[in-house]
């Protein structure tokens, strides 16, 4: 990711598109949405997008159901979206554990979780 980067990067993206497959009304696309600001804490990041403030009413917030695996992140990550009016607010990613995250991405994957009977 370069620095100042506008658009969501890959794994912002593949985030937004897994959590969409469960949430229908979470509408794309998400390539093409505008990045206002990224804070990498050391245990996440909170990704805000450019969002419409006229419907001031926020929606349910989506968490991904899978883990996702991160080299360097031994016990994974988790990911919860904040939305506004059906519209990405803000991605917010978090380590399990006691792990730390530097914001590095390459060679992430997603870990489906087995859905109680």
């Amino acid at each position: 990711m370069h620095p100042g980067q506008t658009r969501p990067n890959e794994l912002e993206c593949a985030i937004l598109e897994r959590i969409a497959q469960d949430e229908p009304w979470l509408q794309g696309p998400f390539a093409s949405l505008h990045v206002l600001s990224r804070e990498f804490t050391g245990v996440g990041s909170y990704t805000n997008f450019v969002c419409d403030e006229l419907d001031s009413q926020d929606d349910p917030f989506p968490g991904l159901d899978p883990l996702i695996r991160v080299p360097g992140v031994p016990s994974g990550m988790g990911a919860v979206l904040h939305c506004r009016a059906k519209r990405p607010k803000c991605l917010e990613l978090f380590t399990y554990g006691d792990d730390l995250w530097d914001g590095t991405c390459d060679g992430f994957t997603f870990e489906e979780t087995p859905k109680p009977n």
